[in-house]
């Protein structure tokens, strides 16, 4: 024991003893199991004695961890030209957006506290480099959370070698353990406060979810005899606009679409419509056959809002839309008449692999169910598409229509 003593001391106290702070201090950027916060901890305990000096392990330390920083932000500029080909993937892409609205914001701050995070400081010079964070912002904020960094951990040894001069391996044991307990405290808090926040999310997406639709319920219907025939449609997409409904309802083509539809067996237009929100959010894929481009399908698992049209058709009409949806004529006996009224609310059903087969029962209004359709698989599931200039011109003119009738504000899309 004494003679492992010894040689740490031995080892703490060279004049190389800074060149391997530096080291370790740099290192720790790329390869996140170096231990370099333990490192400097150990020989800031010695330095409680005047050797090495504690000026010297800062200066070292945050030389080093600045030098390592800028490394690592050069692999992610570097590895930012191949990030593109992901961004096609919905999951990929908003993450992305999330990082860059983060680092646009507090990209300083970000990197400072990066820092004192377990695996953050990684992630944040990587990251801040994929996303093309300026190089001079970069070093200054970073040569900010290095010296931070490099006066914590350096002040942490010096508090545990000066209670236990005498005992310096206690010393190290006591700045280490304070260290962790610092670093268990704020990883705790920030894991508490994350829970609230998404505690609060929740009840904010019940609250939202139960008041949605109210604004359908107690109109001036007979909700009750219609239970059983009737439907509130909800479309997303084109069809949000109501002469574009017209033409699967009565026949006729849409401006800018490529097909005449036939109409529906009943030609009666909707009884009632309103403006409502979704929870889900919409997503393009795929290839119209009616505009070109990607067309507009709904996920109700990735979080909205979604601006939305409710109509009030016959599920017989229903049916013939969503026949006419997939570019097939209305047919007697569609199984989607019975199956709306027997699915229960919140659940979904694929009556076929078409791009618009799978039913959505969001939610029932006096017992009358609003239901949507949209494609079997999810927004992550599929490669997004760029849809048309016409169908986006349908949407902003459904969108437009939804903001007026639900007393929603304009967004800048709908104001064309």
């Amino acid at each position: 024991m004494d003679l492992a003593l010894e040689l740490l001391t031995a080892s703490l106290t060279s004049p190389w003893v800074y060149l391997l702070i530096a080291l370790a201090a740099a290192l720790d950027s790329l390869v996140p199991i170096v231990p370099s916060e333990t490192l400097l901890i150990t020989a800031a305990t010695f330095a409680a004695t005047g050797q090495p000096h504690p000026a010297g392990l800062v200066l070292a330390a945050a030389s080093g961890a600045l030098l390592g920083d800028l490394a690592a932000h050069l692999v992610g500029r570097f590895a930012a030209t191949g990030v593109g080909r992901w961004r096609r993937w919905s999951r990929i892409e908003k993450l992305l957006g999330s990082a860059h609205t983060a680092f646009s914001r507090r990209g300083g701050t970000v990197l400072i506290a990066g820092r004192f995070v377990p695996g953050g400081r990684s992630l944040a010079t990587i990251g801040s480099g994929l996303l093309g964070f300026p190089i001079r912002s970069f070093l200054l904020w970073d040569g900010v959370g290095s010296l931070a960094w490099a006066l914590y951990s350096t002040g942490i040894g010096l508090i545990g070698g000066t209670l236990f001069e005498d005992r310096p391996l206690l010393g190290v044991a006591v700045g280490i353990g304070i260290a962790l307990a610092i670093t268990g405290s704020v990883e705790l808090a920030r894991r508490l406060q994350s829970m609230r926040r998404r505690r609060r999310t929740r009840s904010r997406r019940r609250t939202r979810s139960r008041s949605r639709f109210d604004n359908l319920r107690g109109r001036d219907v007979m909700m009750e005899r219609m239970s059983q025939t009737h439907v509130w449609y909800v479309s997303y997409g084109s069809n949000m606009a109501r002469d574009r409904l017209a033409c699967y309802l009565q026949g006729g083509r849409p401006p800018g679409a490529k097909v005449t539809y036939p109409g529906a067996r009943d030609s009666t237009l909707p009884q009632a419509e309103a403006g409502i929100e979704l929870p889900g959010t919409i997503y393009f894929a795929g290839e119209s056959k009616v505009w070109g481009g990607g067309m507009a399908f709904y996920d109700h698992s990735v979080p909205g809002p979604t601006p939305a049209k409710a109509y009030l058709i016959t599920a017989e009409q229903f049916a013939d839309v969503a026949a006419q949806e997939m570019n097939r004529p209305p047919e007697p006996d569609s199984p989607l008449e019975r199956l709306v009224f027997d699915l229960p609310s919140g659940s979904s059903h694929s009556v076929g692999p078409g791009g618009y087969e799978t039913l959505l029962v969001l939610d029932d209004v006096d017992r009358v169910p609003m239901v949507t359709f949209t494609a079997a698989h999810g927004s992550t599931d599929t490669e997004h598409t760029q849809p048309q200039e016409p169908y986006l011109a349908m949407l902003r003119t459904g969108t437009a229509e939804v903001r007026t009738a639900s007393g929603l504000p304009l967004p800048a899309a709908a104001q064309v």
